[in-house]
């Protein structure tokens, strides 16, 4: 009567292994065997005429982390052909990036998020993801006008809390773009040729 009730716990075995968790460090390391992300010169030379363009949109807000440079050389951080998600309110759970993100990533497409605020465990998950690789990921923190912007250029949506913890959010309800590049300050969003055309 005095004893524990025996519980039989599933699947383990006495002579399992330990699971094995990953530091905050560890977790913020690039993978041994990472493949160089830094740009070529000519790849360098190709994004400054594009940043020349007059066609390119530009909003006055950089990348909400260092963590998401692709470039060192540079300080850029470069999607190419990514979507875009904008967010008319603030990011307080991961669980509202979920759905577009368990998507994006088995089609291995990168995703932008413009959000008014990120909270910062969110923003945390973002980050270690994309230093380990995971996905390729970049966020920016912007106000209205700057959303309003971005979500004109990239065709996308401005979607709200419930509708990004519905689950039901995939790529077709995002925003696209050929080549996203951010700075420390200011975000760049080089459309399709189809879109320039359409502007002319």
């Amino acid at each position: 009567m005095l004893a524990p009730p025996i519980r039989t716990i599933p699947h383990f075995t006495p002579d399992a292994p330990a699971p094995h968790y990953l530091s905050d460090l560890q977790a913020r390391r690039r993978p041994e065997n990472a493949a160089p992300a830094d740009l070529s010169t000519a790849e360098r030379e190709s994004i400054n005429q594009q940043l020349a363009d007059p066609h390119t949109v530009t909003v006055q807000v950089g990348y909400a982390s260092r963590d998401f440079i692709t470039d060192a050389t540079s300080g850029w951080a470069v999607l190419e052909h990514p979507a875009v998600l904008v967010c008319g309110d603030p990011i307080d759970t991961f669980r509202e990036l979920l759905g577009p993100m368990e998507k994006l990533i088995l089609s291995d497409s990168p995703l932008v998020v413009a959000a008014p605020a990120i909270a910062r465990d969110v923003l945390a998950t973002l980050e270690v993801n994309t230093i380990r690789q995971t996905m390729r990921l970049l966020a920016v923190i912007c106000d209205d006008a700057g959303r309003n912007t971005v979500a004109a250029a990239c065709h996308a949506m401005i979607i709200d809390r419930s509708d990004r913890q519905s689950g039901y959010l995939g790529p077709e309800h995002l925003g696209h773009c050929e080549r996203w590049i951010s700075t420390a300050t200011s975000s760049h969003v080089i459309v399709a040729a189809e879109t320039k055309q359409e502007s002319l």
